[in-house]
């Protein structure tokens, strides 16, 4: 929805949407967002040395990252900062329609609170990141490469990072061959 929205209108949020975009095709924190240059762009892949980890990372590029990068004539697109594009993607989401109702829970004195707050209210750079590994692992794609461009150190730490609902592990299932194979008796 986010990529689909039409910003033609507006330069500032047709920016934003398009560095978010970027974030959740290749997985980047937003400080190597900021950091990317047309240098990163090897052919078919961004090479960036990574900022928390030090890790360099070889991140192969999406077709909606090609067809941005091919937008902005192969000059990455103006970054802003974190707490402004935190701001214009909430309104981006908002404009998409992502507005389903997410349950929160915090705890207040001794009690656990729970409220409702539509999607497009929670969406930060950090979501892309995020939705990147999310969609990637129900995608099929082995969890270790994920891994490798995300920089976690172990599945489990991966595994509580990812944000996965007991429909999808059951729709990604379902793929599996062990539920698709016939009973011979």
């Amino acid at each position: 929805k986010i990529y689909s929205l039409n910003l033609e209108n507006d330069k500032k949020l047709d920016n934003v949407r398009d560095w978010f975009i970027i974030g959740a095709y290749t997985g980047l924190r937003f400080s190597d967002l900021s950091a990317l240059t047309s240098n990163n762009i090897k052919k078919d892949a961004i090479e960036i040395k990574t900022s928390k980890t030090g890790v360099t990372v070889d991140i192969p590029l999406h077709s909606y990252v090609k067809q941005i990068l091919e937008k902005h004539s192969f000059n990455l697109p103006k970054m802003i900062s974190n707490q402004k594009f935190n701001e214009y993607v909430k309104n981006i989401a908002e404009k998409a329609e992502i507005n389903d109702p997410v349950l929160m829970e915090e705890i207040k004195g001794n009690m656990k609170v729970q409220r409702s707050e539509p999607k497009c209210k929670l969406v930060t750079a950090h979501t892309a990141r995020r939705s990147f590994a999310t969609n990637a692992f129900l995608a099929g794609v082995p969890t270790i490469q994920i891994m490798k461009l995300t920089g976690h150190k172990t599945e489990k730490v991966f595994m509580k990072y990812i944000k996965i609902t007991g429909k999808e592990n059951a729709r990604k299932l379902q793929l599996h061959p062990f539920f698709n194979k016939m009973i011979v008796k």
